[in-house]
């Protein structure tokens, strides 16, 4: 097929432009970066002159663009979309109705929530790693010394909207929502915040803002439960790592700013393709702590390390629990102390932590590859 391949950064363009290609397809690929990625004329005259010049069977993004939608609906050129990214963001459920479409998600969850608002051209799909571009790049020394630890955590570790949203409310909302998200905290597995923010209390939030005379502010369920998710993801990934610190030889690699006292050392952020694979590898054990409303899906970062050939501790993940073997493919925790605990019983035995490790690295070879994924999606009438 020909197919006009769009990307706005991604981490994970290059490894699907190889795929396609070596699946026989033919690519041309349109690069563009949104100030606002629901209004841009100027992209939609230039996409519509792309689609209408040259003869595509389709087009396909990495994380689903609304304009692209637009545009692919009124040209009649069917726009497949696969993100790794979640939650999407509640606006882009406009776009979804166009015929299209076809939308596929990471986190089964996400994917069966929009299913039953009726977009039946949402479907699930995990996310894949390409191993033989980390074996090549894995063959080469080490770098530095500096991504050799006994415990690793690339990643954020996010800033939440939430205090600043909760600024206006009335004490008794403050003290429910602080009650939700500390009892989110010692569950593992099952996000159930949203559920639980009743329309009182989210009339009484949107009502202290008005009374701020923020008239055009209206702050709906999804919104908070997203800063909820944040909030506490920040504090799970903060606590964990401060309490590792204090026991193993523990790294952050993260972007440069204050830390909360007792963190590890930060090494600074990553390069995706050149320096990131090196740490997994390298890592004796390689932390995942998932995005609180990522709700069942395998995050990316969890497959990386698995295609590095590091150990995985993860959170617990329905998805990871379904298709990888805790204590034989992966390392499942379900609470801060049990993951420490964890940290200290396989960094006493290497053996095991590396037969995880190569277990892993066969799984995702076999089961998680770009080809195969992409193969799914082409198998769906086009």
């Amino acid at each position: 097929m020909k197919i006009l391949l769009f990307d706005s950064g991604s981490y994970i363009y290059w490894d699907i432009l190889v795929a396609l290609r070596d699946m026989g397809h033919s690519c041309q690929t349109i690069y563009y970066h949104f100030k606002d990625r629901y209004e841009d004329l100027f992209f939609e005259e230039r996409l519509e002159q792309c689609l209408t010049e040259t003869a595509y069977d389709l087009m396909f993004s990495i994380n689903f663009f609304p304009l692209a939608a637009r545009v692919c609906q009124r040209c009649h050129i069917k726009y497949i979309s696969w993100s790794y990214d979640s939650p999407l963001d509640e606006r882009l459920q406009d776009y979804f109705p166009y015929e299209m479409n076809q939308i596929y998600l990471f986190d089964r969850s996400e994917a069966i929530a929009y299913q039953g608002k009726g977009f039946q051209n949402v479907h699930h799909l995990p996310l894949a790693v390409n191993v033989g571009r980390l074996d090549g790049l894995l063959k080469h020394p080490v770098p530095t010394q500096d991504y050799c630890c006994g415990i690793s955590f690339v990643g954020q570790l996010y800033d939440s909207p939430l205090e600043t949203l909760l600024s206006p409310a009335r004490d008794y909302d403050k003290g429910y929502l602080e009650g939700l998200l500390q009892a989110q905290m010692l569950v593992y597995g099952y996000y159930f915040i949203e559920s639980l923010i009743s329309d009182k209390v989210l009339e009484s939030l949107n009502h202290s803002y008005q009374k701020l005379g923020q008239r055009t502010t209206a702050l709906t369920k999804q919104g908070l439960s997203h800063a909820l998710a944040r909030e506490i993801t920040h504090k799970e990934r903060t606590e964990l790592l401060r309490q590792a610190n204090r026991r193993f030889d523990t790294r952050l690699f993260t972007y440069p700013k204050p830390l909360p006292e007792g963190m590890p050392a930060n090494y600074g952020p990553l390069k995706y393709y050149q320096q990131m694979p090196f740490v997994f590898r390298h890592s004796k054990l390689n932390l995942n702590i998932t995005l609180k409303d990522i709700h069942t899906g395998i995050p990316l970062r969890a497959l990386d390390i698995m295609g590095c050939r590091g150990a995985l501790l993860s959170n617990y993940q329905p998805e990871l629990a379904e298709l990888f073997e805790d204590g034989k493919d992966a390392i499942l925790y379900e609470s801060i102390e049990d993951a420490l605990e964890k940290m200290d019983f396989y960094l006493k035995r290497d053996g095991l932590r590396e037969k995880i490790a190569r277990n892993g690295y066969q799984k995702v070879r076999e089961r998680f590859t770009y080809p195969s994924r992409l193969a799914q999606i082409f198998s769906r009438p086009i």
